[in-house]
């Protein structure tokens, strides 16, 4: 469930959860937050409440809330089952919605994807002061989520907002959030002569680092650029700065982007199109989480290009998915996420 607008009182947000779950009848697990605006049956909306509900037999699904990277602690052995389940073939789906202030999210997908390997997890991170919704109740802090385990298929696609430029560089000292040295030279000046390099265009967009995921070929998590520091180091928001990995500088290119979603919007096309029946349109459908400054046509392109599945989801501060396959999940920055939901063929 995702609220989206400040027309609502706090009562109605207090009772939100619980109302949604009476209107199904059957309690089901619910998991959402107030975002800048979402989509749903209806399209976008910046002023109203949007839902995504699935039924899925043969699947167990539980609730979660995490105040720490630690894993939260979940009923009746749950995690061993889990963890179980992968030499079964089963997969486990999880959306894990955060606050802004949770500094912990890397962390806890990590341990998460170490838990369940088999796992996957989409979901995003709200802006500073948002409420969280788990079941009946409302949450101010921390993470919140839910896991589905059981015979299904996830299929999940990034398109990113933001081209590579210049050379691949080498992390070689970094401090909590700031990189200190890159290729053993200090890291703010290696960024200017970077800089200087790139044609007008890519000058005049913002910059931001990208830090690699699976050595120098990428793919990267971006970062945006919070401050120089007086011996040259930079300092990034929220990242897990680990030395040796490879480092690229980034720009936020739109015409770029749309080029780059295009092809991600053929690539849900095939994931959503695996199904041997296609007439079966309740066995597929879609999540989806945007940047909330980015641009907003990605939906409604994924709408256009597979107009019979269902879509819902969330524009957010930053967004959650895995950038390799198979690999655990992190924040990302400027980009969509879209998970591909289906029934196992």
């Amino acid at each position: 469930m995702y609220v989206s607008g400040t027309t609502y009182d706090e009562e109605a947000i207090a009772e939100a959860g619980k109302v949604t779950r009476e209107m199904f009848g059957s309690s089901p697990k619910l998991v959402g937050a107030m975002v800048r605006a979402s989509t749903g049956g209806g399209g976008a909306t910046r002023e109203g409440v949007t839902l995504t509900a699935a039924s899925m037999p043969g699947t167990r699904a539980t609730t979660f809330r995490a105040t720490s990277s630690s894993l939260p602690s979940l009923d009746d052995g749950c995690w061993r089952e889990i963890a179980m389940s992968g030499g079964e073939g089963s997969t486990v789906g999880v959306t894990v919605l955060a606050d802004a202030a949770f500094e912990d999210v890397d962390k806890l997908l990590e341990r998460l994807h170490v838990a369940a390997p088999n796992s996957v997890a989409v979901g995003g991170v709200v802006d500073g002061g948002a409420v969280m919704f788990l079941n009946d109740d409302v949450v101010r802090h921390g993470a919140v989520g839910t896991l589905v385990s059981g015979d299904f298929d996830i299929d999940t696609h990034v398109a990113h907002g933001a081209r590579p430029v210049g050379p691949v560089m080498s992390l070689t000292h970094a401090r909590d959030n700031a990189v200190l040295e890159l290729d053993d030279a200090p890291a703010h000046p290696r960024l200017l002569e970077t800089l200087e390099s790139l044609p007008e265009t890519s000058k005049a967009l913002p910059v931001m680092l990208g830090l690699g995921v699976n050595g120098a070929k990428g793919p990267f998590v971006c970062r945006d650029i919070l401050s120089v520091g007086e011996t040259g180091g930079v300092e990034v928001a929220s990242a897990a700065l680990r030395e040796g990995a490879a480092v690229q500088l980034h720009v936020r290119d739109n015409s770029w982007a749309l080029e780059q979603a295009r092809g991600v919007i053929e690539k849900c096309v095939d994931s959503a199109t695996k199904m041997r029946d296609l007439r079966a349109k309740n066995s597929v459908g879609a999540t989806i989480f945007a940047c909330a400054d980015a641009n907003r046509t990605h939906a409604s392109d994924f709408r256009e290009s597979l107009p019979s599945t269902p879509l819902g989801g969330a524009y957010v501060r930053s967004e959650i998915a895995p950038l390799v396959e198979g690999g655990a999940s992190s924040v990302l920055s400027h980009t969509s996420a879209i998970a591909i939901y289906r029934e196992r063929d």
